[in-house]
């Protein structure tokens, strides 16, 4: 697309051993799915194309901020209606 900046790498200096990072989650799902507890924003993401763009070294935290950054909750001011978009099928993997 015309105008669209490259994709950002993330490279964390020193990465939390607690966060799950997208390199982590792409071998055991080719389909990640994202949907939202506070509205009706539905949706699933091939994991391979979100590593072409993103990386492996992405934090799933940091890719739901990606993901939802058009969502005016994202900068919501109360804390009982910031947004609430998550990874469903994360739950299958533990």
């Amino acid at each position: 697309m015309a105008g669209r900046s490259p994709p950002r790498r993330v490279t964390p200096a020193h990465p939390d051993p607690g966060v799950v990072t997208l390199g982590q989650v792409a071998p055991r799902l080719s389909v990640l799915e994202v949907s939202c507890n506070r509205c009706e924003r539905r949706g699933r993401l091939a994991t391979g194309r979100l590593l072409a763009e993103h990386g492996p070294a992405l934090p799933l935290p940091d890719l739901r901020r990606i993901i939802a950054a058009d969502c005016p909750r994202m900068q919501a001011a109360q804390v009982h209606d910031v947004c609430g978009v998550h990874f469903p099928g994360l739950s299958r993997l533990a």
